[in-house]
């Protein structure tokens, strides 16, 4: 939540507005209010600082979360009209739900193993309903002419 920001591109911009840094000031006006605090989450609000300096401590937190993503892409048989590439890059856009933490951090140079990786595999295959109609190619009769043209992940 951000409410009664000011920002300013640099010290002195207003006239008559004395809106220079002093850690003396930053002390007093300063505080952290804890909203909501459990085992995995807190929720707090920062007052009496600047929108700027604000999002600079929450990029810092984020880029601190431990998570998880696809790095590697091995397509051995892609019939499909998406590019290897495109399809390797989407699938690395895919939010992995595992705790980083029963996890080790891998070394470049290390090869990988059980106690770092996590590999998945992806079988399927688009095929003809072969009680669809022979004449049928409307494409928005698709999803009866064919098996698994969409495939949505739970």
């Amino acid at each position: 939540r951000m409410g009664k920001v000011h920002t300013t591109d640099f010290p002195g911009n207003y006239p008559g507005f004395q809106d220079d840094w002093d850690m003396k000031s930053f002390q007093k006006n300063f505080r952290i209010d804890v909203v909501h605090l459990d085992e995995n989450n807190i929720e707090f609000d920062m007052v009496g600082i600047d929108a700027a300096i604000a999002n600079a401590f929450r990029r810092i937190l984020l880029a601190e979360v431990p998570t998880m993503a696809i790095e590697k892409v091995f397509i051995y048989n892609n019939t499909s009209i998406v590019q290897d590439e495109v399809l390797a890059h989407r699938l690395g856009l895919v939010p992995i739900k595992a705790d980083p933490r029963l996890f080790e951090y891998k070394n470049i140079e290390q090869e990988a193993s059980e106690i770092d990786t996590i590999q998945l595999q992806l079988k399927i295959k688009c095929s003809r309903n072969p009680r669809a109609s022979k004449e049928s190619s409307d494409p928005r009769e698709a999803e009866e002419i064919l098996f698994h043209i969409s495939i949505y992940v739970n």
